[in-house]
C-alpha cells in the first residue's frame, strides 16, 4: 500500500509540473503575440490578446511576464486615447506588483494619461515619483509638450505657484509670456524673475513650434449676410467600396445623410436655405488636410463630423479660429470638447450620462453596494469606470467589477454567487445585443430576482427581445430612444418610405433632428449661437428623438435614463 501511494504521488506531481509548464508556455505565446501587435501599431488587437493575461485568476502569477502584459495593455490603450482604461490597468499593475523593476515607467505613463485628460495636479505627483534619471529628458519633453498646448497663462501661473521648484513649468511659462503679444508688464516682470531663478537661456525661451495646420480658416465678417448656410458633412461614405446591390457596412453614413436631406427640405419650407457638401472622410488625416484647403469647405458655417478622433482633431484645428460650428453627430466622448470652443456633441457625453444614471439608481437602489459588468469595447469600459467613480462619489461602493463575455457558461462561472454580500443594484455596460437577457438570467439564479438593474439599451435586441418583461426592475441608458407612438415619427417613416422604399434607421432620425435644430438656431442667432443655446432646452417640440439641451454644456444634456411605464419606455424625471 505504501509503494502504491508513493507511485500515485509521483504521477500527480509530474502531472502538475507538466500542466504548470504548459500554462507558462501558453501565457508566453499570448504575451509575445500581443507585444508584436503593439509594435505593429495594432493596438486594439494587442489589448484583446493581453487582456486575459491581466486577470488575477488567469494563472498570471506563474510568469514574470505578467506585469509586462499589464504595461503593454496600458500602452496600447494610451495610443488609442482610451486614457481611463490605460490608467485603471496601470493602477492594477501598481497594486499587484509594487516592487516591479520598471515601476518608474508606470509613473511616467500614469503622468502622460493625466496630462492627456487635463489632470495637471495628478500628473505632477506621478511624474515626481520617478527616480530613474534616464527618464528625465522624456519627462521634460512630456511636460513641455502638454503645458505648451494649454495656451492658458492663468493656468500656468497657478501651476507654477503650486510647484514653485519645477523648472519645466517655469520654462513653459516664460515661453508663453515671451510669445504672447497681450502679455502685461506684470507678466513680463514675473517671467524675468523666473528666468533669473532657473537660469533659463535665450534658446530655451524660444517657443517650441507645435504641429499645426499650415493655414487655419479665418473668421469672415460677412458670413451671416449671404442668406444661406453652408454645411459640410465629413462621414466615412467609403465610395471606393460602393455597391448599390448590397447592404454596406457603413450604411449608417448613408442613412444619416438621407436624414440631413429631409431636414434640408423642411428648413427650406421655413425660409432657411441650406447647401449640403458631402466629403468622404474616415480615419486617415491626409485626405482631411486636403479637404480643409477646399474653397467650399473653407466657407462652412456648420461642419458635421468627422467621426474618428484622428481626423476630428485635424478638422478642429483648421476651423478652430473661424466662426464655423463643429458637430460630432455620434460620439459620447466629452474629451472632444477640449479641441475647441466651437465644438458640440449631438449626444450627452459619458460623464453626464453616468452622473444622471447614478443619481437615478440612488433613488431606486436600497443600499450602497453595486456590481458592475462591462463588455469589450472602449466605450463599454469607459462607461463602467466612469460610473464606478460616480457611484463611489455618492457614498456607494463597488463589490464586483468584471469585464465579461456574452457567453452563458462563462457568465455562470465568473460572476460571484453573492452568498454573503448582495449588491443593491447591478449595472451592465455592453454594446453586444443579447448580453442583457443572458446576464439577467444568471443573476436571477443567484436569487437576485428583484435587484434593480441599470443597462445600456445596446445590451438588448430592442426589436426582438421582450425587454418590457423586466420593466419593474430594469432601467435603460438610451440617448436615441424612438417613441414609435409619436405622430412625428409615423409621419417621418411614411415620407421616408415614399422616398427610399425602405424604413429609416435611428441614424436617419439623428441626421434629420440635428440639422433641423442647428439650422434653426444658427439662422436665428448667427454668431451669437453659443448664447442662444444657453437660453433654454428644446424638448417636446417637433424633433423626432428627445430634443436638445445645451444650456450648461456643449454636449447635449438630455436625460439618457429610461424606465418602463405602462406600455412603453419613457425618460425618468
Amino acid at each position: 500500500m505504501k509503494l502504491r501511494f508513493f507511485l500515485i504521488l509521483i504521477i500527480q506531481v509530474s502531472l502538475v509540473a507538466y500542466l504548470h509548464a504548459q500554462t507558462i508556455t501558453q501565457f508566453e505565446g499570448k504575451y509575445k503575440a500581443g507585444v508584436n501587435d503593439y509594435k505593429q501599431q495594432r493596438y486594439a488587437a494587442a489589448m484583446e490578446k493581453l487582456s486575459p493575461l491581466t486577470i488575477a485568476s488567469s494563472n498570471a502569477s506563474y510568469s514574470t511576464l505578467a506585469p509586462y502584459a499589464h504595461y503593454y495593455y496600458a500602452l496600447s490603450a494610451y495610443q488609442l486615447k482610451r486614457y481611463r482604461e490605460s490608467r485603471q490597468m496601470l493602477l492594477q499593475l501598481q497594486s499587484r506588483y509594487p516592487g516591479w523593476n520598471k515601476i518608474n515607467d508606470v509613473y511616467y505613463l500614469l503622468g502622460a494619461n493625466n496630462l492627456a485628460t487635463g489632470q495637471l495636479k495628478e500628473a505632477m505627483e506621478n511624474l515626481s515619483r520617478i527616480k530613474d534619471s534616464s527618464l528625465a529628458k522624456d519627462v521634460q519633453d512630456l511636460k513641455q509638450y502638454h503645458f505648451n498646448a494649454l495656451n492658458d497663462l492663468a493656468k500656468l501661473k497657478d501651476l507654477q505657484r503650486q510647484y514653485p521648484t519645477d523648472r519645466d513649468v517655469a520654462v513653459v511659462l516664460v515661453q508663453q509670456v515671451e510669445g504672447a503679444a497681450s502679455s502685461t508688464q506684470t507678466d513680463i516682470q514675473y517671467a524675468q524673475q523666473l528666468e533669473k531663478q532657473f537660469k533659463i537661456s535665450t534658446k530655451e525661451k524660444a517657443v517650441v513650434a507645435e504641429d499645426k495646420p499650415k493655414s487655419t480658416i479665418p473668421k469672415n465678417d460677412n458670413q451671416w449676410k449671404k442668406g444661406y448656410l453652408e454645411v459640410s458633412v465629413l462621414l466615412p461614405f467609403r465610395l471606393d467600396e460602393f455597391s448599390a446591390s448590397k447592404r454596406r457596412t457603413n450604411q449608417f453614413a448613408y442613412d444619416y445623410y438621407i436624414g440631413l436631406t429631409m431636414a434640408k427640405e423642411k428648413l427650406s419650407s421655413e425660409g432657411i436655405n441650406i447647401n449640403l457638401w458631402a466629403y468622404d472622410i474616415s480615419n486617415d488625416p491626409k485626405p482631411m488636410s486636403v479637404v480643409a484647403e477646399n474653397a467650399s469647405f473653407r466657407k462652412s458655417d456648420l461642419v458635421i463630423g468627422p467621426l474618428y478622433a484622428g481626423t476630428f482633431d485635424v478638422a478642429a484645428q483648421y476651423i478652430g479660429g473661424s466662426n464655423a460650428v463643429m458637430l460630432n453627430p455620434l460620439s459620447a466622448d466629452a474629451g472632444l470638447l477640449k479641441t475647441g470652443s466651437n465644438v458640440y456633441l449631438a449626444h450627452p457625453g459619458i460623464p453626464f450620462q453616468m452622473q444622471k444614471a447614478a443619481q437615478w439608481m440612488k433613488t431606486v437602489a436600497y443600499g450602497p453596494s453595486a456590481a458592475i459588468y462591462y463588455g469589450g469595447t472602449s466605450k463599454d469600459s469607459s462607461m463602467a469606470f466612469t460610473y464606478a467613480d460616480e457611484w463611489k462619489s455618492k457614498g456607494g461602493k463597488i463589490i464586483e467589477m468584471v469585464k465579461i463575455r456574452s457567453d452563458r457558461e462563462w457568465l455562470e462561472s465568473k460572476i460571484s454567487l453573492f452568498e454573503t454580500t448582495k449588491p443593491s443594484h447591478i449595472a451592465l455596460f455592453s454594446t453586444e445585443a443579447g448580453t442583457g437577457p443572458m446576464l439577467i438570467e444568471v443573476v436571477n439564479g443567484r436569487k437576485l430576482n428583484t435587484t434593480p438593474i441599470l443597462a445600456t439599451s445596446t445590451s438588448f435586441n430592442m426589436q426582438q427581445s421582450r425587454v418590457s418583461k423586466y420593466g419593474t426592475r430594469l432601467y435603460l441608458l438610451e440617448t436615441d430612444y424612438v417613441d414609435r407612438e409619436k405622430e412625428g415619427i409615423r409621419e417621418f417613416q411614411k415620407n421616408y418610405w415614399n422616398l427610399n422604399n425602405t424604413f429609416p434607421s435611428v441614424y436617419s432620425y439623428q441626421g434629420y433632428d440635428q440639422l433641423l435644430f442647428f439650422g434653426r438656431m444658427m439662422s436665428q442667432y448667427k454668431d451669437g449661437l453659443s448664447r442662444g443655446l444657453e437660453i433654454r432646452k428644446h424638448v417636446d417640440e417637433d424633433y423626432l428623438l428627445s430634443g436638445f439641451d445645451y444650456t450648461k454644456s456643449h454636449d447635449n444634456q438630455i436625460t439618457p435614463v429610461l424606465k418602463y411605464s405602462g406600455s412603453k419606455w419613457v425618460p425618468v424625471n
